[in-house]
């Protein structure tokens, strides 16, 4: 009962947040993805949820510097904090995004999860 409780919990946090972001399973797929997040990258839930996290958006997120944070950095550091990517997304510009991440463990699920935060869409104007 607790251990729902708490999922209730985390789960209201996560939509509560501001900030877009993102909850990533052991394979890098998106388990949980708030309202800024469809917002700011303009993605529907049924777009997103279970989705590997490389091809969401038609591709779009397989980003090196993303798939560097998440292959390589979290699997050694277990977080990072302000990790800058950039990339020109079609349906939204370009953006210079500084993610924080950290990788977690459940005592009800076998593998770690990953939380993406701060998913900060900055406009860089391009001339």
């Amino acid at each position: 009962m607790v251990d729902l409780y708490l999922d209730q919990i985390f789960e209201d946090i996560v939509y509560t947040m501001h900030q877009p972001f993102l909850v990533l399973n052991s394979e890098l797929r998106v388990t949980l993805a708030n309202h800024s997040y469809y917002e700011i990258f303009k993605i529907k839930p049924e777009e997103t949820i279970g989705k590997l996290i490389y091809n969401l958006n038609n591709n779009e997120w397989d980003i090196p510097e993303l798939r560097e944070i998440l292959e390589t950095i979290i699997p050694k550091q277990l977080t990072v904090d302000k990790y800058k990517v950039e990339y020109d997304f079609t349906n939204i510009g370009r953006r210079i995004m500084l993610l924080n991440a950290r990788q977690i463990h459940r005592k009800d699920i076998d593998a770690p999860m990953i939380l993406l935060a701060r998913l900060s869409a900055i406009v860089r104007s391009v001339m």
